[in-house]
C-alpha cells in the first residue's frame, strides 16, 4: 500500500499520515485495544475508499493489463467484471485472478463470483448462468426492438436488478411520513422528490420498464395514505388521487416524466 502511495504522491507528509492511519490500533466494543498487524484500513475512514482503489489499481488492474491485455474489464471499487471470448479463457483467467489476489492477501467472494454467458441473438449456446449483476443492474437476455425495422430481437441488456427494485419499494413503504395524516400531498412530494430524482436518473439510463413499475409503488402507497387521511373507500381514493395529478402534475418527479 505504501509503495502505491509513494508512486502517486511525492509529498512525504502525506505518506507519514497514511502510514499512521494504517498502523493505528483498533478499539473493540469491550474497550480493549487490538493491533492492526499490517491488515486493512480504518473502517469508515475518509481515506479508506481512496486507499482501497489505489491498492486494487496496482495489484489487480495493472496486473490484468500486463498478463491479459486482450481481456477487457471494468472495476468499480471492489466490484469487477471481466470480458472473455471463450468459457475456457474465462475459467483460466478466474483461477489466475484468485492466485493473484492470494499473493496480495485478498480473496474473491465465492458466492458472488460466476462465469456468465452473454446470450443474445448472435450467441445462442446454452449455459447455466446467462445473467449477472453489476452496480445495481441486472445484465441478461432481453427482448429488444430494432431501431432499423422495428422487429423484436434477443439482446443482452441491463435493467434495474430485482434486489434493487425490492430495496426501493422497501424504502418507500417503510418511510415514517406515511403515518402523518395531518400534512398534505405537497409535503410528501417534497419529501420524496430528491430520492425519486436520484433513482430515475441512475436506473433510468437503460430500460425503464421494470423501473417504472417500481417507482409507481409510491402512487400505490399514496393511495393508502389518502384512504387513511380522508376515511375514503378505494374508489373515492382513486378519484382523489387522479384529481391531485390533474391539479398538480409536477408534484412528484416521476409524474413529470409520465410515469
Amino acid at each position: 500500500m505504501l509503495k502505491a502511495v509513494e508512486h502517486v504522491m511525492e509529498e512525504k507528509w502525506v505518506k507519514m499520515y497514511i502510514e499512521r492511519w494504517l498502523q493505528m490500533p483498533i478499539q473493540l466494543k469491550d474497550g480493549s485495544i487490538k493491533a492492526k498487524e499490517g491488515k486493512g484500513t480504518p473502517q469508515g475512514g475518509v481515506i479508506s475508499p481512496l486507499l482501497g482503489n489505489l491498492y486494487l489499481h496496482f495489484t489487480l488492474d495493472m496486473w490484468l493489463s500486463k498478463h491479459y491485455p486482450k481481456v477487457s474489464f471494468v472495476r468499480y471499487a471492489d466490484d469487477v467484471v471481466l470480458h472473455c471470448n471463450t468459457k475456457a479463457e474465462a475459467a483460466e483467467v478466474l483461477e489466475a485472478v484468485k492466485g493473484r489476489l492470494a499473493e496480495v492477501k485478498l480473496q474473491i467472494k465465492e458466492e458472488k463470483t460466476r462465469i456468465a454467458y452473454c446470450k443474445d441473438y448472435r450467441r445462442r449456446e446454452k449455459h447455466k448462468h446467462v445473467q449477472f449483476e453489476f452496480l445495481g443492474f441486472s445484465y441478461q437476455p432481453r427482448a429488444r426492438k430494432s431501431k432499423v425495422d422495428g422487429k423484436l430481437f434477443m439482446g443482452f441488456a441491463p435493467e434495474i436488478s430485482r434486489s434493487n427494485q425490492k430495496r426501493i419499494r422497501e424504502v418507500i413503504r417503510r418511510d415514517s411520513i406515511w403515518i402523518n395524516t395531518r400534512i398534505g400531498p405537497e409535503e410528501i412530494g417534497n419529501h420524496f422528490n430528491d430520492k425519486l430524482r436520484g433513482w430515475v436518473n441512475y436506473y433510468g439510463k437503460y430500460s425503464k420498464r421494470c423501473l417504472r413499475g417500481t417507482i409507481q409503488s409510491i402512487d400505490r402507497r399514496l393511495l393508502k395514505w389518502i384512504r387513511k387521511k380522508y376515511k375514503f373507500g378505494t374508489r373515492k381514493a382513486v378519484a382523489r388521487l387522479e384529481g391531485i395529478k390533474r391539479e398538480n402534475p409536477s408534484l412528484f418527479f416521476h409524474w413529470q416524466l409520465g410515469y
